[in-house]
């Protein structure tokens, strides 16, 4: 069985309270997009803390066209899977945009 984008997302991402047009968008994403909403998001932080709602609504609007399918949860599942991935660092509640906080990872030593 081949996986799809579907199944990389972490957690409720295909939520039931998707519409038909978010989740084909979606399903539409390969590896490529993901990179590129990720970076988006990255190039968004620096070290001091800020409000993921904030960085959502951000990349939202500046998204590409193809990307306007692509609701404000499905961006807070990506802010997760780069916390997960230890790209970015987070304090508050990871369901709460409004409050919860995000800011790139400090640099690792490189040798």
């Amino acid at each position: 069985m081949q996986k799809t984008t579907l199944d990389a997302m972490p957690d409720a991402t295909m939520d039931d309270s998707f519409d038909h047009d978010a989740r084909d968008a979606i399903a539409r994403l390969g590896e490529h997009d993901l990179q590129n909403i990720d970076r988006a998001i990255l190039s968004s932080l620096g070290r001091d803390w800020k409000k993921a709602g904030f960085i959502t609504a951000g990349v939202m609007i500046a998204a590409p066209d193809e990307y306007e399918d692509l609701p404000e949860m499905f961006y807070a599942s990506r802010i997760r899977a780069l916390a997960e991935a230890s790209r970015i660092e987070t304090k508050g509640d990871a369901l709460a945009l409004k409050t919860f906080e995000i800011r790139l990872a400090p640099a690792k030593d490189v040798a």
